[in-house]
């Protein structure tokens, strides 16, 4: 099994497919720019890409002839895999935390100079979850964390309960569900097991066969 992200974003002003594989190359792969496009396509109505993010890093060292601690600049390089989508104004992007999504959104507004406006989406845990356990087979739900939970005075703060059970797992999660960071659930995919992490914003991680990716990319992209 291999592990996998895939975070969703609402992405309103995108131009069409066709015009943003223009932009992105005729923006290339340039030495002097942080950002850089190292691969882009279109198909079925959307827009493929793979962008580079230079950075730069600071080491300290230890010099022991001179006895100093002298700093070096070390240049970092990340790949962003994006999906845009302007018929249902949604971004996905195939990799990376959250802040990801922010910048595949300044590579296309500052970059590409499309007038675009990107916002989170807000998912209601509850009918997520439900959602997933009707449209699979030998649903789990494993864990939830939540955020200020207190169960007494002597005990605030986060928390991630494990179930043993998932009935007891939806009755914690209808009963704190304003509070809920994640919750990692498991079903059966058609070649094996798959674990699921979900998240309000829709920045989801999962781990599962290659052969099931697609299957359950398409799972995640319905709870949108």
């Amino acid at each position: 099994m291999a592990s996998y992200k895939m975070n969703f974003a609402i992405c309103k002003g995108l131009q069409d497919p066709a015009a943003i594989v223009a932009g992105m190359e005729e923006y290339g792969l340039a030495e002097s720019e942080e950002m850089g496009v190292l691969h882009a396509s279109a198909a079925a109505g959307a827009a493929f890409g793979t962008l580079v993010r230079r950075t730069n890093l600071a080491i300290q060292k230890l010099d022991l002839e001179s006895r100093e601690v002298v700093t070096d600049t070390v240049e970092r390089v990340s790949l962003i895999a994006f999906g845009a989508f302007p018929a249902e104004e949604r971004l996905e992007v195939y990799g990376g935390s959250a802040s990801a999504i922010a910048d595949v959104s300044t590579f296309l507004g500052s970059c590409l100079g499309q007038a675009i406006v990107t916002d989170p989406y807000e998912l209601d845990m509850e009918a997520a979850v439900e959602k997933v356990m009707n449209n699979t087979q030998r649903f789990m739900l494993r864990t939830i964390r939540v955020t200020d939970y207190a169960a007494d005075s002597y005990m605030i703060g986060p928390y991630a309960p494990k179930f043993l059970d998932t009935e007891h797992g939806l009755k914690f999660l209808e009963d704190f569900g304003e509070a809920v960071k994640s919750v990692q659930v498991r079903f059966a995919a058609p070649t094996a097991k798959a674990n699921v992490t979900l998240a309000p914003n829709a920045c989801f991680s999962y781990s599962c066969h290659e052969d099931d990716q697609p299957v359950v990319q398409q799972l995640l992209r319905g709870l949108l």
